[in-house]
């Protein structure tokens, strides 16, 4: 009887365990393309909603230091149908609510090199359509000190591991972002040269270390803890969830463990997404 018992308790951890994976599999794909755009667009009316005021009344940050996460500007390109609000800072966290202003590059519409970052595939695939940019288009980005105006020169693929995607001629913008499919280790930047005039230069970055994360080339630094964190949850939930369903019966066990799995699944998803390079 007790090993029976046993058998039985093993087939119900399987398949509860089965149930849970497949669970898994398939929310972490639907996440990406349905919740993960839901996310960034939430993110985007919040900071437009914040920045604009800003714009107006010309308190938004032209110089550093600026705090990682700050809206710093807003970029339109209207042939690709693109309005985002870019905020400082390039790693994963910061992607993952739009186009980043990467850290000690040029403000825009000030002398030098600005670098924006942003990603071509989840998180509102900000950049997934930068590719269609043709050299005599326009890009017009909005800080505190006004409209500039940038001019495309042109649009290259390079290696993710290029140093020089990040080197600009005079006063440039470069847009950057991942190639992905059977590219992952690719590219693509777009440069554009500023046309309309320069403003002066606000506080410069001072002693700034560029990290490969902010480069785009790697996730969050901190999802793979949190992933194993989350993940160890589910796994409790799932060996304590056995029991209760052999004694309450397994519809009744489901329709009370599906609102608590669904917020430890979130937090899988969320942390999975974010592992992946930033500007994928």
């Amino acid at each position: 009887m007790k090993l029976l018992n046993e058998k039985t308790d093993l087939r119900l951890r399987v398949r509860w365990g089965a149930g849970i994976l497949l669970f898994l599999v398939l929310g972490s794909f639907i996440y990406s393309k349905v919740f993960t755009p839901m996310s960034e667009g939430r993110a985007q009316t919040l900071l437009e909603k914040e920045f604009v005021p800003a714009l107006l009344n010309g308190i938004a940050p032209v110089g550093y230091p600026i705090e990682s996460g700050t809206s710093v500007a807003l970029l339109e390109v209207k042939d690709i149908n693109l309005r985002r609000v870019v905020i400082e800072g390039t790693k994963a966290e910061d992607l993952a609510k739009g186009p980043g202003h990467l850290v000690g590059s040029a403000i825009p519409g000030q002398p030098g090199t600005s670098a924006i970052l942003g990603r071509s595939s989840t998180y509102g695939s900000a950049f997934d359509r930068i590719d269609e940019l043709k050299a005599g288009q326009e890009i017009v980005i909005t800080t505190a000190q006004g409209a500039h105006t940038y001019e495309i020169v042109d649009s290259t693929v390079r290696s993710a591991n290029d140093s020089a995607a990040f080197i600009g001629e005079r006063n440039m913008l470069l847009l950057i972002t991942g190639v992905g499919g059977s590219s992952p280790d690719k590219r693509l930047v777009v440069r554009a040269l500023l046309t309309s005039p320069v403003f002066f230069a606000g506080a410069p970055a001072v002693d700034v270390q560029t990290s490969t994360a902010e480069l785009g080339l790697e996730g969050s630094t901190q999802s793979p803890i949190q992933l194993a964190l989350w993940l160890f949850l589910l796994m409790f939930l799932l060996i304590g969830l056995v029991p209760i369903s052999q004694r309450i019966g397994t519809r009744v066990t489901w329709l009370l463990a599906i609102p608590l799995l669904l917020v430890v699944a979130t937090q899988v998803w969320r942390n999975a997404s974010l592992m992946y390079p930033s500007i994928g």
